[in-house]
This record gives structure tokens, C-alpha cells and sequence, in this order.
């Protein structure tokens, strides 16, 4: 692992590329990563490509029912106190309220659980 962290970073100088920018490239390409995988019950649960499943607020389900896979995905806080995450298809620019049935940590969203 040591060995393939030099060469990209050797790589990555002699492209004229900061490993900082490479790196930060990697993060969001994995979040853009994010993705449905599977659609269930007209759109009350869903699966993503990371494994965690979700469930849609009863206001969302008409959006979240016409999402199909692999439909690119952002999930980011909500206000809601009930569904206290936002689910975006970047592709539509159309957003759900959802609530986390497995346990789910994002990593890029800094959560603090009380």
C-alpha cells in the first residue's frame, strides 16, 4: 500500500498535479459515486450502492418513484426532524427527505452523535 502511495504521488508531481487536489479529486469522485441500487415499494425504501437503505417521507414518494438506477446520488443534512437527511439525483436536480433504516455514517458530512 506504501509502495503504490509513492508512485501516485510521483505520478500525480510529475503531471504538475498537488497530491492535495489529487485527493480531494478521489473524495468527491467517490461521493459522486453514490448511487440507487435498488427501488422498493413505489418508492417508500432505498438501497444504495453503499449498501445503506433508506426510507422516503411520505412527501417525497412521488419523486422518489420515478427514480430509476443508476441514478447518481448526494446525500447531505435536511432540517427535518423526522427524515433528517436530503437525498439529491444529480442527474435531475430532484431531492427526497430520508431517514437512515441501517446505520449509516456519511463520511463527508461531519455528524455528531449525542
Amino acid at each position: 500500500m506504501y509502495l503504490i502511495a509513492i508512485l501516485f504521488s510521483l505520478l500525480a508531481s510529475s503531471l504538475g498535479l498537488k497530491i492535495e487536489d489529487v485527493i480531494a479529486h478521489e473524495n468527491m469522485q467517490q461521493e459522486q459515486d453514490l448511487s440507487v441500487t435498488e427501488n422498493l415499494h413505489d418508492g417508500k425504501i432505498l438501497i444504495l450502492s453503499d449498501g445503506s437503505t433508506w426510507e422516503v417521507a411520505p412527501q417525497s414518494l412521488s419523486v422518489s418513484q420515478t427514480w430509476i438506477f443508476p441514478a447518481p446520488l448526494n446525500i447531505s443534512k435536511s432540517t427535518n426532524t423526522y427524515y433528517p437527511y436530503e437525498i439529491t439525483n444529480i442527474q435531475t436536480s430532484s431531492s427526497i427527505l430520508v431517514r437512515p433504516i441501517t446505520s449509516y455514517t456519511p463520511k463527508h458530512l461531519d455528524i455528531q452523535k449525542s
